[in-house]
């Protein structure tokens, strides 16, 4: 880290505080250069479907099927509510990534199938039409810088449930777009899921919020832009060095 942000006309783009303080306390990064910009964006006109879907409510888990994304605290917390007699539909969407060393294998996926508790779609590219046919979206994540799953639940007027650490507390607003759980914790995440579940009202209210939220802090063009002003600021400083 010395090496790579000793250069004098830099800048640093983190998208969560957390990160940008450890590197700091580290004594690695004038926190000068230090810019923060919450995610890649999300294109808003593709959420269209905000209205929830009628019937039997859905709670989809999309992202890389690892271990450290919470798969296994969420496929906990399904089969404890199932055993509470809570009606739901618990999704998991998809890639294995085998290579990374929290992947899940192919004989641990199919023994999550062979349960029964949750059903696994695999990848799915259409995440807006993934995310109109669902009803609450959970990421019981071990960590994130900020996650697209959540942001993309924000554009889709979607309540989320998701853990407090770092990323995942940045990319809602507790009690008001979503819930935050301790993380590892599948029992206060079945708690969770279950009063969303279970109040109606309350989660489409938090849905309208996170959209809201997504407007003001998520439109793609507005992080596009944020980059772009970087750029300009460097090469500026470059023109009047030269």
């Amino acid at each position: 880290f010395k090496i790579a942000l000793k250069h004098n006309n830099q800048k640093v783009i983190f998208h969560n505080q957390e990160d940008l303080r450890y590197l700091v306390s580290w004594g690695v990064l004038n926190k000068k250069k230090a810019n923060i910009i919450k995610g890649s964006g999300v294109k808003l006109k593709d959420f269209t479907n905000l209205d929830e879907p009628k019937g039997t409510p859905v709670i989809c888990f999309a992202a890389r099927l690892l271990r450290d994304k919470g798969i296994y605290e969420y496929f906990l917390a399904a089969k404890l509510l199932k055993q509470r007699g809570i009606k739901a539909e618990f999704l998991i969407v998809g890639d294995l990534d085998t290579k990374n060393p929290s992947g899940l294998n192919k004989s641990e996926l199919n023994n999550l199938k062979n349960e029964k508790i949750v059903k696994i779609l695999g990848y799915e590219k259409d995440i807006p039409k993934l995310y109109a046919r669902s009803n609450i979206i959970c990421l019981p994540s071990y960590r994130e810088g900020l996650p697209k799953s959540l942001i993309e639940a924000a554009a889709a007027s979607r309540a989320v449930v998701t853990t407090d650490v770092p990323g995942c507390r940045d990319a809602i607003i507790p009690n008001r777009t979503g819930i935050l759980v301790p993380v590892r914790d599948y029992q206060k995440l079945a708690d969770a899921l279950q009063w969303l579940i279970e109040n109606p009202k309350e989660r489409i209210s938090m849905g309208k919020e996170g959209r809201k939220f997504a407007e003001k802090e998520f439109p793609i063009e507005t992080i596009v832009q944020k980059h772009i002003d970087i750029y300009q600021e460097l090469i500026e400083k470059v023109i009047i060095y030269s």
